[in-house]
């Protein structure tokens, strides 16, 4: 039932879907000059006409009117969409979640997208096949919190015993309410809010808190569930179903406890009318307590809302709640997300600027800037800024960290964990994170550097930098179920987030340096590392006579594929003690490696010779033709082709991969051999005959480009 003040206040309502009152406004939060009381505020809750379906150049989204009354979508989201998608005109039509989500099903208003903080009606919408995706969950966004606010005399005394405890902060309401000391100011129907309501008192039953006088009825799950207050005797019993599997209140529903009223108005309004309790209320003036999210409180109360303030209320119970009190410690969470309406069953949608407006909302300016919308400095609220990002998950590494700096050797092990930002929703297990290097700002996955989140969202993932740049572990778009006991199960989507990028040099190293008498000169090869990632790698060769004061003289300069961890030159060189040393280098990737040195005695030239004639490549298989001088005046020399691998990993070494024999007379030599896989490879033959030295080629570079 309905008290003279009610009626008089609350004729601008409709009926939703349920039947249960509610209430539509548009343009309250515009409203140019200062309102003076409610029934003013009321002449502008006007239900609007039916749209048209949106158009390529126009964007609709209907939702929630919370965030339309707490001002975040006119004073911030709505302008700059509209800068940064100037393509299309922008328009929020801010209603009850469950009026929204019908309207989203059937297309009534033209909307394409969707913004709501009602769970268990989200669930049914994602289950119907609204969603696009077809059955994609909603983009997480941000929270906020419900806050109960109540006259500044406190009657029902809930400041003192329900500050932190929601379900007694309800007990005490009605409790005084039914003593007639008390009013209980509800939207009605299914707006988030009310859902939000009806699970308290689902808290309150199941707790037996029940107050004496109060009876609750089941509200049917298709409306959101929980528990309602409706006069006594409308039900057999606490708990029965509601009459006609519809809400006190509407059309065959039982009527509504005389403390309790269901104005039918938008989120704001609602506040508004609990403020202007008057004496023509049952229980007195300055006698009403609100459910409200705190995002709208904070703005009426803020003195910068167009539609007015709330001088006489105050917020009595606010969260967190203590873990053991009934709806645990996270209970008063206020939970949005946001959804591109699925143009199969939804006629009329612009997907394009549905998908955009999804993406603005969870990009990082948006998010970021949630922090700064209504902080402590404007409201006085201690809570701080009520709306907190959440369309992706922290990051965290634990210390020490990504290192500064890295040579190669070890791996490096990290350990850290993501969190959902949605404060009660399970660990976000079963993620797979991953180490990036962020180059031009994008993200460029590292190799192998791939982790699993265990049950409580930890991981640990090792990884050896190739590249100095800026690092960061990554998640991916996380699409995760957050109560299966929900039937449909609901869940939400998560944006892909990183952890604090760090800016790591690379160290670049020679690991080895070696040679040997080459024919007419030396072999020297050797690896380096990091042996992969070069982009203009080179390693510098440079010797001098052992004990020679003058300073070293360049002998050769190796150019290195992107994947060569291994190198070799044969400069040509006189018989004698030498000094060596090498140097690698890649400007921009990785720091230049300290010299590696050696010395040598490179003996005198051999008396034979062995020159290659050609060098073919098929397939993995190399062919390669040489000469021989001089020509063999017996049985006995033996031609070898030696390979060194120069793709990773480092080996440093020449292996034997294929031989053949050199008959009496002949010259010629052709040997044939298959080589390991695609990559880089150095070839050279060695000619060596019984009692004399080995005589060599010169060095000749190959690559296999696939193992097919």
């Amino acid at each position: 039932m309905h008290t003279p003040l009610m009626h008089t206040l609350f004729t601008a309502r409709r009926q939703a879907t349920s039947g249960a009152p509610t209430g539509r406004r548009r343009g309250f939060h515009r409203l140019a000059l200062a309102l003076t009381g409610v029934a003013a505020a009321l002449a502008f809750m006007l239900v609007p006409t039916l749209a048209s379906a949106d158009t390529a150049s126009t964007l609709t989204v209907i939702g929630t009117s919370d965030v339309s009354d707490s001002g975040l979508i006119p004073n911030l989201i709505g302008p700059q969409f509209q800068q940064a998608y100037p393509q299309f005109t922008f328009k929020y039509i801010g209603t009850a979640s469950g009026t929204a989500i019908s309207s989203a099903e059937t297309g009534s208003m033209g909307a394409s997208a969707l913004i709501v903080h009602a769970p268990t009606l989200e669930n049914q919408f994602v289950a119907g096949g609204y969603s696009y995706p077809q059955g994609q969950f909603g983009n997480a966004i941000w929270t906020n919190d419900f806050v109960l606010a109540g006259p500044t005399s406190d009657p029902a005394g809930v400041a003192a015993n329900g500050a932190n405890n929601i379900a007694q902060a309800f007990v005490d309401v009605a409790t005084a309410g039914v003593a007639g000391k008390a009013t209980f100011v509800s939207r009605g129907g299914t707006p988030g809010t009310t859902t939000e309501e009806h699970a308290i008192w689902a808290d309150v039953n199941t707790a037996g808190l029940t107050p004496s006088g109060v009876t609750l009825c089941a509200v049917p799950a298709s409306l959101g569930g929980g528990l309602t207050p409706i006069a006594p005797g409308g039900v057999p019993s606490n708990g029965a179903a509601c009459p006609g599997g519809v809400l006190p209140g509407s059309a065959g529903g039982g009527t509504l406890p005389s403390w309790y009223e269901a104005t039918g108005l938008t989120q704001g309004p609602n506040v508004i009318a609990a403020n202007a309790c008057t004496a023509d209320s049952t229980s007195g003036p300055n006698t009403c307590y609100v459910l409200t999210d705190r995002g709208t409180y904070d703005y009426l109360s803020s003195g910068t809302d167009p539609a007015g303030s709330v001088p006489n209320l105050k917020i009595v119970t606010r969260g967190p709640q203590p873990a053991s009190a009934p709806g645990g410690e996270y209970a008063l969470v206020n939970y949005f997300h946001a959804y591109v309406l699925n143009p199969a069953t939804v006629p009329g949608v612009n997907l394009t600027a549905a998908q955009d407006f999804v993406n603005f909302l969870t990009s990082p300016t948006v998010q970021n800037e949630l922090q700064n919308y209504l902080p402590t400095s404007v409201t006085g609220d201690p809570g701080g800024p009520p709306f907190v990002a959440t369309a992706n998950p922290t990051v965290t590494i634990a210390a020490p960290g990504i290192p500064a700096t890295f040579t190669p050797g070890s791996p490096v092990t990290l350990t850290g964990n993501i969190v959902n930002k949605e404060l009660g929703f399970p660990p976000l297990n079963g993620v797979t994170v991953s180490l990036e290097r962020v180059v031009n700002g994008l993200p460029v996955p590292v190799t192998g550097a791939t982790a699993t989140t265990d049950a409580n969202g930890n991981f640990t993932l090792t990884f050896a930098p190739t590249v100095s740049g800026s690092y960061e572990v990554t998640t991916p778009t996380i699409s995760k179920v957050e109560n299966s006991a929900l039937t449909p199960p609901f869940g939400d989507v998560l944006s892909p987030s990183a952890s604090a990028a760090t800016t790591v040099t690379v160290n670049s190293v020679v690991t080895a340096l070696k040679a040997r008498s080459n024919g007419s000169g030396v072999a020297l090869f050797g690896s380096v590392a990091p042996g992969t990632g070069h982009v203009k790698g080179t390693v510098t060769i440079s010797g001098r006579p052992a004990g020679s004061k003058q300073g070293y003289k360049t002998l050769a300069t190796v150019q290195l594929a992107a994947t060569d961890a291994n190198f070799a030159a044969a400069p040509k060189l006189a018989a004698g003690n030498w000094q060596f040393k090498a140097v690698f280098a890649d400007p921009g990737q990785v720091t230049t490696s300290p010299a590696k040195a050696i010395a040598f005695k490179l003996g005198a030239k051999p008396k034979t010779s062995i020159q290659r004639t050609s060098t073919k490549v098929s397939g993995q298989s190399v062919k390669v033709a040489a000469t021989v001088k001089p020509t063999p005046a017996a049985n006995g020399g033996t031609v070898k082709l030696l390979v060194l691998k120069a793709t990773s990993p480092a080996q440093p070494q020449f292996n034997q991969k294929a031989k053949a024999s050199v008959k009496k007379g002949k010259k010629t030599v052709s040997l044939s051999a298959k080589l390991n896989g695609p990559g880089h490879y150095v070839l050279e033959l060695a000619y060596g005959r019984h009692g004399q030295a080995t005589s060599y080629t010169t060095l000749r570079s190959v690559t296999i480009k696939s193992t097919s």
